[in-house]
């Protein structure tokens, strides 16, 4: 499948487009993905790493038309991001059948996605392209966020939802695994910052008992 270049793309709030080199693989300028990584590096805590990847996505990719991050929780899955009301409701509806690209995706042993281009003809995970048709999404997208491929399980999924069929074609999907890549690495780093803490704050608690 042919890569197009795509347009330039601009900068969040800025009126001009962005220049320097651009991806040969997914026609977004490199100066994007310089500015997602300096974000991620500057999030506060896990929520706003998904929440930065969400926004990255839905700002850089024009075709999605919702856009959800999925992670495992103590008894399953959750979303904790949700740039729609659409994509919180139908990442549900995978969870509560167990089956769909979100699922499949978190599920993941390292990067990877799982797309449903024509979610109207497939069979696959029938309750969930049901409802997903009946609500006017033609596609999805879901991509792995595993930091790498020894990765025991994904730590979650990036989930991009479009309305028309066929929508993620190959760029799309160079651009959603680049994302999920940055969004697993930071997300990573923000879960072992937030148990270092949580665990400084107990050696100290457990050092002013013995006291």
């Amino acid at each position: 499948m042919a890569v197009g270049s795509g347009a330039p793309m601009r900068e969040p709030g800025g009126g001009g487009a962005t220049t320097g080199p651009v991806d040969a693989g997914t026609g977004v300028p490199v100066r994007q993905f310089v500015l997602l990584a300096a974000r991620l590096l500057e999030a506060g805590g896990v929520a706003e790493v998904l929440t930065q990847v969400a926004l990255a996505a839905r700002r850089l990719l024009s075709t999605v038309d919702a856009v959800s991050v999925t992670v495992h929780s103590g008894d399953g899955f959750r979303t904790p991001v949700s740039l729609q009301p659409a994509a919180a409701a139908l990442d549900q509806v995978q969870y509560d059948t167990g089956a769909g690209p979100c699922v499949a995706a978190a599920r993941m042993t390292g990067p990877g996605l799982v797309v449903g281009r024509d979610l109207a003809a497939s069979g696959e995970w029938p309750v969930f392209a049901r409802v997903a048709v009946d609500r006017g999404y033609g596609s999805v997208l879901s991509a792995a966020l595993a930091p790498d491929p020894g990765s025991a399980v994904a730590l979650g999924a990036l989930n991009l939802y479009f309305r028309r069929p066929h929508a993620p074609d190959a760029a799309v999907q160079d651009v959603a695994l680049l994302l999920a890549t940055h969004g697993a690495l930071a997300l990573a780093h923000a879960q072992a910052l937030s148990y270092g803490v949580v665990q400084h704050g107990r050696l100290r608690k457990a050092a002013a008992l013995r006291r």
